[in-house]
């Protein structure tokens, strides 16, 4: 998940060795539903599924329909008992501040998660080539210190994608993937499925006070 632009197509295509086939090249967003990809884990045993989103802050779509778009996939999959391994959050370090909307969907999206699943987040910075190691270093070091701060303590990590394959499985593989038995529902399916809310009354939804 995270802002348009910010790379989850390309992760995606970079992981599954294709062409950058759904990712955009500027900040127009190309992925308009919730897309699962199945690709065979590089271990030769498991497969995989990756699950590309729209991107905040789009072109077209308002960031509640795309909240709308996300909840309703991720309330699909857990009426079937399907509960994701992890997620990954992505953030361009091109970006020289964290403020206005961008920071609003990303607390939108730590209230998606709830506390009890920060452990199974990574938040990956992406679009190093187009900043000097200098810069983005010390922006990291910005995120991880203040922005990122609270999920960092709650058990997130950070990872920095360089857009090659390579790196995109090193990410992959540092989540740890629990047995489904112990696997927890986010905090929006718990709220959505299990105590029957519309989605203006959950936590995330409530970040968009006045515009669900």
């Amino acid at each position: 998940m995270g802002p348009t632009g910010a790379g989850k197509s390309t992760f995606i295509d970079r992981a599954v060795e294709r062409p950058d086939m759904g990712a955009g090249h500027d900040l127009t967003s190309c992925t308009r539903e919730v897309r699962a990809v199945r690709y065979p884990h590089t271990d030769g045993v498991r497969n995989i599924v990756l699950v590309d989103t729209p991107g905040f802050d789009d072109t077209f779509m308002t960031d509640v329909q795309i909240l709308k778009r996300i909840a309703h996939w991720l309330n699909s999959t857990y009426k079937k008992n399907v509960k994701l391994s992890g997620l990954l959050y992505l953030h361009r370090i091109s970006d020289n501040r964290v403020g206005g909307t961008p920071l609003r969907n990303y607390n939108m999206f730590k209230e998606l998660c709830g506390k009890d699943n920060f452990k199974n987040v990574i938040l990956v910075t992406t679009m190093w080539d187009e900043v000097t190691e200098e810069v983005g270093s010390a922006r990291e070091e910005e995120l991880r210190a203040d922005f990122w701060r609270a999920m960092i303590a709650l058990g997130s990590t950070t990872h920095r994608f360089e857009r090659t394959t390579e790196s995109a499985w090193k990410i992959i593989n540092s989540l740890s993937v629990q047995p489904l038995a112990s696997r927890r529902p986010l905090q929006i399916q718990s709220e959505m499925v299990d105590e029957n809310l519309p989605l203006h009354r959950t936590a995330a939804g409530r970040t968009f006070q006045g515009d669900v």
